[in-house]
């Protein structure tokens, strides 16, 4: 299950530390937080607004602000979705 998180990674010796390849991937680790984040920044307005488009009667917005506890739920679930969404496309890519 985790073997796509470490296929990047290589192992790292027993006795001594090659520093250019742990600045390597730390610069890789960087790189691929930098990507996820604007993926979200990307996917998750245009999702929610899907998500207002799919629901023509309900102000989802308004209702959070009453305190509405099921549409919070519905509403976290669907972002949560969407999470799980980008994180395989992006495992996928990597």
């Amino acid at each position: 299950m985790f073997s796509p998180l470490l296929q990047g990674l290589p192992p790292i010796p027993g006795d001594s530390v090659d520093i250019v390849r742990v600045l390597i991937n730390m610069a890789l680790a960087i790189a691929w937080t930098i990507v996820a984040g604007v993926s979200f920044a990307i996917v998750i307005p245009i999702g929610i607004r899907l998500f207002s488009a799919l629901t023509p009667g309900l102000d989802e917005l308004e209702e959070l602000k009453q305190g509405n506890m099921a549409v919070a739920l519905v509403f976290a679930t669907f972002i949560v979705s969407l999470t799980a969404v980008v994180v395989a496309i992006l495992l996928k890519s990597g």
